[in-house]
């Protein structure tokens, strides 16, 4: 109950003339979105298996003061009861080809911003490999046709692994296996071609090194991973295709399992395989016909799996076929996701065999949301 009040004050004021009159004078951008969803869920008991709900709600800031720009994003997320920072990030633009970016930011590892198009994400997002953010510096510059970017970063966003209200997915501690993340490399580098009339390519690589502190031993593991990603828009089509490796060293207690580690968001620790690889390919179509009503219209299929590596690894997959389309200020995303042996698709975890429900599943997912 006390979670609410606050949320329908926000809405209350957003929604009033005396707000939008105030916010015309504010130094800086306000933004967000309201979202309801309806989901159909086939794994799930008849009397459960349809819903529909009240999501979400953003809030965001943006401005900029003489050579420096900031931003911040926090949510509401009213389905899972928690809320949360995504963002807040301050940067520095050095000169016309060079920033430097200090906050919660996100990390520069593959296919950016996004690596998907759909509401969902890929298997990437629940390993903290797509749309991830942590506290630290990063540095972005351009030479020509290439992008390169470099960042540290101390913790994840709230330094605290027991912590699962969180937007990205981080290493946590869910009692029994017991890390944290204790300081993160990034290195990316892209570029950009024009290989054929109307279109652009983007290839690039990325590499990621951190410290993992097991909280029982109190000693450091490792992490490592890299990623090949290639994005190329021809026209109306686009095709994005991505693959990365990692793997987990860990400093766990004798006798435990040192093939798992336990990540978290959106208020649920799982398991996940400590070493392993993914693959990914989107393609989308811009469907380029003047509507009406519709200002945009976009669909879209997209594949991506997850494999561990060592003897306890089953694949877990998400296989997802919609459109999303913009009608004024109302976004909508239509998406029918197939998942196996895949968290958040109604399996145990990501990329182990853990028993319990591997076989394909099914949701249909529609997601409404009002953008300001």
């Amino acid at each position: 109950m006390n979670r609410q009040l606050p949320l329908l004050s926000l809405a209350a004021l957003l929604g009033s003339n005396s707000f939008a009159v105030q916010a015309n004078e504010l130094p800086f951008t306000l933004s967000g979105h309201v979202r309801v969803n309806y989901g159909h869920q086939d794994w799930q008991l008849p009397e459960i298996r349809d819903g529909f709900e009240f999501e979400s709600i953003k809030l965001g800031v943006a401005g900029e003061s003489d050579q420096f720009s900031y931003k911040a994003e926090y949510r509401w997320y009213e389905n899972t009861d928690f809320d949360t920072i995504r963002f807040a990030e301050l940067t520095y633009h050095w000169d016309e080809s060079t920033d430097i970016t200090a906050g919660i930011t996100q990390t520069p590892f593959g296919l950016q911003p996004f690596g998907s198009n759909n509401f969902w994400f890929s298997v990437n997002y629940y390993l903290g490999f797509e749309d991830d953010y942590e506290a630290g510096i990063k540095i972005n510059h351009d030479y020509g046709n290439w992008d390169f970017q470099a960042a540290y970063f101390m913790n994840d966003e709230y330094n605290d692994a027991a912590e699962f209200g969180r937007y990205s997915f981080d290493v946590a501690d869910d009692g029994e296996f017991r890390n944290q993340e204790d300081g993160q490399y990034n290195l990316r580098a892209n570029y950009t071609a024009k290989l054929l009339p109307r279109s652009t390519t983007d290839i690039g690589v990325s590499y990621q090194y951190g410290d993992i502190l097991n909280l029982d031993t109190l000693e450091d593991g490792d992490m490592t991973a890299y990623a090949v990603h290639v994005r190329h828009q021809q026209g109306d089509f686009k095709v994005e295709l991505q693959y990365i490796d990692y793997e987990y060293d860990l400093a766990a207690p004798e006798g435990q399992a040192t093939d798992r580690i336990s990540l978290s968001a959106f208020t649920f620790p799982f398991l996940a395989a400590a070493d392993g690889s993914t693959y990914s390919a989107n393609l989308v179509y811009s469907v380029p016909y003047k509507f009406t009503r519709i200002d945009s219209l976009t669909c879209y299929t997209e594949y991506s799996v997850a494999q561990g590596d060592e003897a306890s690894g089953r694949d877990s997959s998400q296989w997802i076929n919609g459109c999303s389309f913009g009608w004024d200020k109302l976004f909508v995303y239509v998406d029918s996701i197939q998942g196996k042996n895949m968290w958040f698709s109604g399996g145990p975890g990501v990329g182990l065999d853990l028993g319990g429900r591997q076989e394909t599943t099914h949701r249909l997912n529609i997601n409404l949301g009002i953008y300001f």
